[in-house]
């Protein structure tokens, strides 16, 4: 049967009950908004939303849509009969078992600015259903059609796409899909659907071998225990991703194996409750052959185990047909090399203690997992994180708390906890570095074997959230015993302060800081005295765009450390006898270059150190090269060098014939110690060749001796 014919044959399940309501705000005959829509997801995948929302503006009317008797009464929502009136201020004197007329006042609208309406459910002795189905809110047109712009296969139960349109095993359809009810607002225009379904077909479409299946239809509020059977990960409030072939209480899934190889063509259909349809056609070639790689490994750490070993610890994912993992590791984030493959790492394994690690040397390391097919399929890399050994140096522990995809950054992987190690390795520290998951975290509930934490937050926000109870209750005790914590999110100060108030108290009085607002509004940021004068950069447009930096004030002795260029406070530092915190209102690893995050770096650890006062009031004796490390080098080498006056310095690099090969102005002319990173790259950008080089420093008409250094790849 064609599909078309299949569709006009399709019975709607609408409630047989009809009333026909008008709106609760005036004029009541009138339709309005809709903004939000029955069993659409909420928050990340948190729970249904259990009715409809209509815009309207904080302190309008609500009015009831019947008459009847008040049923129920809360500080923002009414009752009466089979509609709740919700973020409603009920009216004053209102009370339970009061009587009241259809169209009569019964709240004011706070300041959510919307009305949103249950049907049924309470105490109204009606199932809680969809107020837009026929029968219920009068008038209501809706003439556009719902859409599925975004179709995706997925192994069943899992994450794991498929790269193209070849299926292979059991299959999980995803449908990013979306319905318009109105043109009025962009937001009335993402809703919800009413019903969505799937069927697979032969290549032509003349034939239907499965479905059509629906088994999502708006018509009562599903359990908030199978939403995650509804919707997959990647939904929120306003990203809608059904996966059309579970059940809603059951798992379902298209089973490739039971049919030949070959083409054939999958619809997916949506409609609204006004029968608009939307059909979706993919073509595409089922397959015999295991084409779908694992799931991506996540490290949950990187570093020295209790007898100074590297140790790697890690989640694997959950195929039936994991084979192992390999690992892989690079002195410089580029070249990646790799000596233990899953004759080693076999699946069975979450961690690895790696044997005769060097000592002192900065590497970053990556995971991937591999399955057992005939020509093995590669997942895609775990996140990549850094670590250093040092038996002589405390351990500093980056922590990655950055878990949000639907914001500036959309990929699973991520490798910015390297800019927190680079930064720190490159600043001129020796400390050890070991690199974690905020989720090892708060499973290991202690950080009192780091002398220094970095964690950072990148735009985590209220729903995927910044710092959670377990995790304030951890870095609370370590601050308590003499830690040092750096922070940096762009949204801490916005999640936290409309959180409990334990949340509020741990802005407060932990992070010393108060919440001002949610947009620094400047490119640039610079450094405040006494601690951090003469820090300066710009940040915001990579790795990725930072458009929603907080801004700060102070609390609980808290000083301001960097401001934005409009005067807005970008960080706050606060410093003890026997513990500090320094707070970033944006992400660290947005700063444009590696030299200012590593100045930045240095000078936060100076900061935790007691030492940063000298580093801002001392000049310089003279101009000098202090330091070149590592020497030789890979990659890169750090050059850290003082300047003693005010006057544009350069540096100059030579090779072994004496040809100049580089020419770099160098970025300020105030007298202070500074370092720069040289990527073994000529003023053309052109990779140079292994052997000797010379550097010389120049400021004003003096200029430093010159030192050799060497470079080996």
């Amino acid at each position: 049967m064609p599909l078309k014919t299949l569709l006009i044959l399709l019975p709607l399940s609408l409630m047989a009950q009809i009333n026909n309501f008008p709106w609760p705000m005036a004029p009541m005959d009138q339709q309005h908004r809709i903004s939000a829509t029955f069993d659409e997801c909420r928050e990340d995948r948190d729970h249904f939303h259990n009715g409809t929302d209509m815009p309207l503006a904080p302190g309008e009317n609500a009015l009831s849509i019947m008459a009847g008797t008040v049923t129920g009464i809360g500080s923002d929502w009414i009752r009466v009969e089979d509609f709740a009136y919700v973020h409603v201020i009920p009216l004053a004197g209102l009370q339970v078992g009061n009587t009241v007329a259809q169209g009569a006042v019964v709240g004011h609208t706070d300041s959510y600015a919307h009305i949103h309406l249950n049907y049924g459910g309470g105490a109204s002795g009606h199932p809680t259903g969809n107020p837009l189905l026929p029968g219920k809110l009068t008038p209501f047109v809706d003439p556009y059609h719902p859409r599925s712009p975004i179709i995706q296969f997925v192994r069943d139960g899992s994450s794991a796409a498929f790269p193209g349109v070849t299926l292979s095993g059991h299959v999980d359809i995803i449908a990013q899909a979306a319905d318009t009810t109105d043109l009025w607002s962009s937001i009335d225009m993402n809703n919800g659907i009413y019903t969505i379904g799937w069927a697979l077909h032969s290549s032509d479409t003349s034939e239907v071998l499965r479905g059509p299946h629906f088994w999502f239809e708006a018509d009562e509020l599903y359990s908030n225990s199978n939403i995650n059977r509804v919707y997959a990960p990647g939904s929120s409030t306003s990203i809608y991703r059904y996966i059309v072939t579970n059940r809603i209480t059951a798992n379902d899934y298209l089973d490739c194996t039971i049919y030949e190889p070959g083409p054939y063509v999958i619809s997916v259909m949506s409609s609204d409750t006004r029968d608009n349809w939307d059909t979706t056609y993919v073509r595409v070639q089922l397959s015999d052959v295991d084409l779908l790689p694992p799931g991506q490994p996540n490290f949950t750490y990187v570093g020295p185990n209790a007898d100074g070993q590297l140790y790697l610890e890690w989640e694997g994912p959950n195929d039936p047909d994991l084979g192992g993992y390999i690992l892989e590791f690079s002195f410089n984030g580029t070249t990646w090399s790799s000596n233990h493959g899953p004759d080693i790492l076999t699946s069975n394994l979450t961690s690895f203690t790696v044997e005769e690690f060097p000592e002192n040397s900065y590497i970053q390391f990556r995971l991937l997992a591999v399955d057992t097919a005939p020509i093995p399929n590669r997942s895609g890399y775990s996140d990549t994180y850094g670590a250093r050994l040092s038996a002589a140096q405390p351990t500093i522990l980056i922590v990655d708390g950055f878990d949000r995809t639907n914001g500036s950054w959309t990929s699973i992987q991520h490798d910015f906890a390297t800019y927190y190690s680079e930064a720190i390795v490159n600043s001129g520290s020796d400390a050890a570095i070991a690199s974690a998951s905020n989720e090892w975290v708060t499973e290991a509930q202690s950080l009192e074997d780091y002398s220094s934490v970095f964690w950072f937050l990148g735009d985590d926000s209220r729903t995927s959230e910044t710092f959670s109870s377990s995790e304030q209750n951890v870095i609370s005790e370590y601050l308590g015993g003499g830690g040092y914590l750096f922070a940096s999110g762009a949204e801490i100060g916005y999640d936290l302060s409309v959180g409990s108030p334990s949340d509020i108290a741990f802005l407060n009085e932990t992070l010393h800081i108060t919440y001002l607002g949610d947009d620094g509004n400047h490119p640039s940021v610079n450094g405040v005295g006494p601690h951090f004068s003469d820090i300066s950069f710009n940040y915001g447009t990579s790795p990725y765009e930072e458009d929603w930096p907080d801004h700060f004030g102070v609390s609980s002795n808290g000083e301001i450390a960097l401001q934005y260029g409009n005067g807005l406070n970008a960080a706050v530092s606060f410093l003890d006898n026997s513990s500090g915190t320094f707070v970033m209102g944006l992400a660290f690893e947005t700063i444009d270059t590696e030299t200012q995050r590593a100045e930045l770096v240095g000078r936060v650890l100076q900061y935790f150190d007691g030492t940063s006062d000298l580093r801002d009031t001392q000049v310089p004796q003279q101009m000098s090269i202090s330091r070149i490390y590592p020497n030789p080098f890979n990659a890169s080498v750090n050059i850290e060098y003082h300047l003693n006056q005010h006057s544009g310095a350069r540096i100059l690099i030579y090779d072994i014939s004496g040809s100049q090969v580089v020419d770099a102005k160098l970025g300020s002319d105030i007298p202070g110690s500074y370092h720069w990173t040289w990527n073994a790259k000529n003023n053309n950008g052109i990779s140079l060749p292994s052997g000797a080089y010379f550097v010389q420093l120049l400021q004003g008409e003096a200029h430093s001796k010159t030192q050799k250094i060497v470079l080996l790849k």
